[in-house]
């Protein structure tokens, strides 16, 4: 029954990754180029002449002042690129912040009449970057990743870090399309984004999505590899580092049981800990060091990355999560003083951590009261929904609450455990099936809290202090069994 479950990435859907894969950095870092090489009138004139329709149809698109102005002013003097350039490069922002490919076709013309002039301006070659690769995220134009390809080529190599590889701009339509033609094909995906990575070793991007594919398919060595390559070519990345760190907690847990993998819990904290330098107001970043920390026992660093986390943004979320870790670890009144600020700053009383604090100091109670708000404010129960019923509703003296309710198990093990509290097995049944700590932790508990109920306090202390050393550090049965011991 652990509190504060990490909510990892979903399967792969086309939304999750366009987001990520827009160059909104990459174009508001250009810079606008400023030609000092007239040309000849007559080839001005022709050009200005060519220009014309284009200029139509920007007054259409855009009735700014600044559009009219530039206009003007390549009208004025048709030997000036630049606000032929800047017109250009209006249009690609206001095109791709727009998702409107009328404006990224006028710009790709504007930009394109002054690359002839000044062939090999990267300002120029960069802002047409944006739009092949946006043409191409969006799968607008066939054409458009061999552009992007061709304008990535001459781009210096200074430049390419900052930028996302001509590949990872058809992954991401490749993924639209396969969720649009629903067959997913993720060798397909990977494809793309090894040739991205061959493209721009420097770019964290391309390592960190194709490990996410790699993680949700459930080749974590492949994916840890795939990061490290990474990090090998990239020093300065917070979201390489911490995408490792994540992998290697996800790693931990998909057996369900993260305690039984102990080196991915370090590792995670030691990857977490590269990338807090990076990134020290990432608030969900020192909560997941903190729940390593937590993780390995390691609890005043724990409380330290916590209360960071608490000062980076106090919202009622985070206070209260900070309350829980200090309620499992045995300060009450700290935990009971910080329950009480999120509450007044929204937290409900009916979450789970609310009767679950109470829980942990033994106040029957306030527990019973937070759990009569969980029960009314839910539907479905879980088999710890229907033990902690039976507990508080025997420690506080009250009625129980899910009498005839129907009761969810997720696996095997939980159905187990309901079979148990059902008197359908024995303890000797459930002992045979717990097979980590973590279902053994929870099998000594819950039977020892039988054999306590049944007048067996010998042999409920003695599974309780079992449950204990199990070493499941965030599991709510470690403070529950401290409870009964220093009861009983």
């Amino acid at each position: 029954m652990i509190f504060n479950r990490r909510n990892f990435l979903p399967n792969v859907y086309a939304m999750k990754y366009l987001s990520s894969l827009v160059l909104v950095a990459v174009i508001s870092g250009c810079t606008v180029a400023k030609p000092t090489d007239p040309r000849s009138k007559e080839s001005v004139t022709a050009s200005t002449h060519k220009m014309a329709s284009y200029f139509q149809e920007s007054r259409k698109l855009n009735g700014s002042t600044t559009v009219s102005q530039l206009i003007q002013k390549a009208q004025q003097d048709p030997s000036n690129s630049e606000p032929l350039y800047s017109l250009g490069y209006l249009h690609m922002q206001n095109g791709i912040s727009s998702k409107n490919p009328k404006e990224l076709e006028i710009a790709e013309a504007y930009l394109n009449e002054v690359l002839t002039q000044f062939p090999g301006n990267q300002s120029v070659l960069q802002a047409l970057y944006n739009i092949y690769y946006d043409n191409t995220l969006r799968n607008r134009d066939a054409t458009a990743f061999n552009k992007a390809k061709a304008v990535f080529a001459q781009l210096p190599e200074s430049l390419r870090p900052d930028l996302n590889p001509p590949s990872l701009a058809k992954f991401g339509a490749t993924v639209v399309q396969q969720e649009k033609d629903h067959e997913t094909n993720h060798q397909a995906l990977r494809d793309i984004l090894l040739d991205a990575i061959h493209e721009s070793p420097q770019t964290d991007n391309s390592y960190i999505q194709l490990a996410r594919l790699y993680r949700e398919d459930r080749y974590f060595a492949l994916a840890i590899a795939t990061l490290k390559q990474g990090a090998e070519n990239i020093s300065n990345s917070a979201e390489l580092y911490q995408t490792l760190a994540d992998t290697y907690t996800k790693r931990a847990e998909i057996s369900g049981c993260n305690y039984e993998h102990k080196s991915d819990i370090r590792n995670a904290s030691k990857y977490y800990l590269l990338a807090v330098p990076l990134k020290p107001e990432d608030q969900a970043l020192h909560f997941s060091l903190s729940q390593s920390f937590f993780d390995q026992n390691l609890n005043q660093l724990g409380l330290n990355e916590a209360k960071i986390a608490l000062d980076i943004k106090a919202s009622s979320e985070s206070i209260s999560l900070n309350a829980q870790n200090l309620s499992t670890l045995g300060y009450h009144q700290k935990a009971l003083a910080l329950l009480q600020q999120a509450v007044g700053q929204g937290y409900s009383l009916s979450d789970v951590g609310y009767h679950e604090i109470y829980m942990n100091k033994g106040d029957w109670k306030n527990a019973a009261s937070g759990f009569t708000n969980y029960v009314r404010n839910r539907e479905t129960f879980s088999v710890y929904d229907l033990i902690k019923n039976d507990i508080i509703s025997q420690q506080a003296q009250v009625q129980p609450w899910l009498t005839g309710k129907k009761i969810s198990t997720g696996n095997p093990w939980e159905q187990a455990l309901l079979n148990y509290w059902n008197a359908r097995i024995s303890a000797d049944d459930l002992k045979k099936l717990a097979l980590t700590s973590c279902e053994k932790t929870e099998y000594y508990f819950y039977t020892g809290y039988r054999d306590l109920a049944a007048g067996n306090k010998a042999q409920a202390n003695t599974k309780f202090t079992a449950a204990i050393n199990q070493n499941t550090y965030r599991f709510i049965e470690r403070p529950l069994a401290r409870y009964f011991l220093k009861k009983n």
